[in-house]
């Protein structure tokens, strides 16, 4: 399940939602896609279906955007902070977390933040995930200070990391049977 944030469809997100997709396709591994812009919350019963989880979407000063924030407040905050049971959570069948996200400050900016961003979906939504899910954090930092180069070897980056990721999935999964 593919998550994307970003009100723009000229953006650099798209771009970046592209790099995610295209190793899918490529491969033949099934996804969905959902874009909060223009189609708001994702149902959770989506995501109780689903093993690998990637939100794209930008981070602005120091959080996510206010709609994916929005989000796992509704649909996760009962287990965050009301204490239901974690065995009941929709994300109970991912077993990978997948964060692919843009910063305009400097990696050492968002360390002395204390990278709220990755805190909140590594601390408070990777628990609410399978026993043992996997978290990857795919950043890329001062984007507003780079140059096309910079920004198109994030964009082989990612598809080089998600690609990987789903080849081995799949790997294993014909291995196993």
């Amino acid at each position: 399940m593919v998550l994307q944030a970003h009100p723009l469809d000229d953006s650099y997100n798209m771009a970046v939602l592209g790099a995610v997709t295209a190793p899918l396709g490529g491969i033949g591994a099934g996804y969905a896609l959902h874009r909060f812009y223009p189609d708001g919350h994702p149902p959770a019963e989506l995501l109780s279906r689903c093993e690998h989880l990637v939100v794209v979407a930008p981070t602005w000063w120091g959080a996510m955007p206010a709609i994916v924030l929005e989000w796992i407040q509704h649909e996760l905050g009962p287990w965050i902070d009301a204490g239901a049971s974690r065995s009941t959570s929709p994300l109970r069948s991912v077993d990978r977390l997948s964060i692919v996200t843009s910063h305009g400050s400097s990696k050492l900016v968002n360390m002395l933040q204390g990278e709220p961003g990755r805190h909140l979906w590594k601390r408070s939504v990777l628990p609410l995930c399978a026993p043992d899910a996997t978290f990857d954090w795919i950043a890329l930092y001062k984007i507003d200070r780079l140059g096309l180069g910079e920004r198109e070897a994030f964009l082989r980056q990612v598809e080089e990391q998600i690609g990987a990721v789903v080849a081995n999935r799949s790997a294993n999964r014909v291995t196993s049977r």
